[in-house]
């Protein structure tokens, strides 16, 4: 029973205890980048084609923002799911590439 709940104890993922700091930078930093995309729809400060591609730039780095400060995917332990995420993403940036291209060229 010994050797079992050492076993369980090198699973753990490794968490370090951040200061709040980080946790509010990353805040402000969301808030920064929901302004921006808010800002070029409402006030039309990007050129018309290149909105959705800007917010949609927008959005992959505060969905980053999300998985490296919110969900801890920056310590140890969590390498499988960030590999896993991280080609799952590959997987549909090249479906939708091959979509794109099949309808439309």
């Amino acid at each position: 029973m010994g050797a079992h709940a050492q076993n369980e104890e090198v699973r753990k993922p490794k968490v370090k205890h951040d200061s709040p700091k980080r946790h509010v930078v990353a805040f402000i930093g969301s808030l920064v980048l929901t302004a921006l995309a808010f800002i070029a729809v409402a006030y039309e400060v990007v050129p018309a084609g290149f909105t959705v591609p800007f917010i949609v730039v927008l959005a992959f780095v505060q969905a980053l923002f999300q998985l490296f400060v919110w969900m801890h995917m920056d310590q140890k332990g969590h390498e499988f799911a960030r590999v896993s995420i991280f080609a799952g993403l590959f997987f549909i940036l090249v479906a939708i590439i091959v979509f794109v291209y099949w309808v439309w060229i």
